[in-house]
C-alpha cells in the first residue's frame, strides 16, 4: 500500500510537522514522485482483520507564491487521458468559456473563474452517483458527482482551452465544521508568468488559505491519498475521517 498524505511545500504553503502512524508495527519506506508528491508504501503480508492508518500534521498557509515559478513538465498537464478525457461535452463546455487572449494571465484566469462558476452551478454535488472510477463522459452524462468529479471536468474543459491544469487532492477548512468525513480535491491551472492557482469548483471559489494541498498529479490516479492491493474477504469495509483546526 502507499499513501500520499504528507503536504507539499511550496505554492502557498509550508509541512512545518508531519508524523504517520500505521498499526501492527508497521514502518513505512518513503520517496517523492515525478510530480514533487511524498509518498509513503509498506506491506503486510502476515492475516490481519484490520488496518489503521493515522496522519498528523501542522501545515503553514496563506504564504506568498514562489519566488520561481517556473515548471518544466507544464505541457505534460495538457494531455488527456482516462479519466479526464476529451470529449464533445468538454469541448462545449471549454467553448462556451473561450479564452479571450491568452497572452492576458488577467484573461485566463477570468476566463476559469467562469468555467469554476459554471460546473458549480450546472452539476449538482451527489455522494451517491459517481465512484473513483467515474470519469467525466459519466459526470456529463449525470450532471452530478462529488470533489473529484468537479476536479476532473474543470481539468478537461480547462486542457480543450489550452490551459494546462493538473489535480490536487489535500483538505479544506470549513470555520465553524469541526469533523469531515472525507479528504477534498480541486484543480491547479498553470497561468504564464503566475504559476500554478488553485480553482475549487465544488464551493465555487478559488483556493484560499483553507486549502491544503496533499498531492498533484494528472489526475486522482497520481494524487489518490490511499492506493494498494488487499487479498481477503469480499466483507471488508474502510471509514474515513478528516479533522482540521485552524491556528488562533
Amino acid at each position: 500500500m502507499e499513501v500520499r498524505l504528507q503536504p507539499m511545500d511550496g505554492n502557498g504553503q509550508r509541512c512545518l510537522d508531519f508524523k504517520l502512524e500505521l498499526s501492527h508495527g508497521i514502518k513505512p519506506q518513503s520517496y517523492v514522485d515525478g510530480f514533487g508528491n511524498h509518498v509513503h508504501y509498506f506491506n503486510l503480508v502476515r492475516p490481519h482483520s484490520g488496518l489503521s492508518v493515522v496522519s498528523r500534521s501542522t501545515v503553514e498557509t496563506g504564504l506568498g507564491p514562489d519566488g520561481d515559478p517556473g515548471e518544466e513538465l507544464v505541457q505534460d498537464f495538457l494531455r488527456f487521458r482516462s479519466p479526464v478525457k476529451d470529449v464533445e461535452g468538454v469541448r462545449e463546455l471549454a467553448a462556451r468559456h473561450a479564452i479571450t487572449d491568452s497572452t492576458s494571465p488577467a484573461s485566463v484566469e477570468n476566463a476559469l473563474d467562469e468555467l469554476t462558476a459554471t460546473i458549480s452551478r450546472e452539476f449538482t454535488y451527489d455522494r451517491s452517483v459517481t465512484n473513483v472510477y467515474s470519469a467525466v463522459d459519466d459526470v456529463l452524462a449525470l450532471r452530478a458527482g462529488v470533489c473529484q468529479d468537479f476536479a476532473h471536468l474543470f481539468i478537461a474543459a480547462a486542457r480543450a482551452m489550452g490551459v494546462p491544469t493538473r489535480y490536487a487532492s489535500g483538505y479544506i477548512h470549513s470555520p465553524g465544521e469541526r469533523e469531515s468525513t472525507a479528504s477534498h480535491a480541486w484543480a491547479e491551472a498553470w497561468i504564464a508568468g503566475r504559476g500554478w492557482i488553485g480553482f475549487d469548483a465544488t464551493h465555487p471559489v478559488r483556493t484560499t488559505p483553507h486549502h491544503v494541498r496533499l498531492a498533484v498529479g494528472r489526475d486522482y490516479t497520481d494524487a489518490a491519498p490511499t492506493r494498494g492491493v488487499y487479498v481477503g474477504s469480499a466483507t471488508s469495509s474502510m471509514s474515513i475521517s478528516v479533522k482540521t483546526r485552524a491556528a488562533v
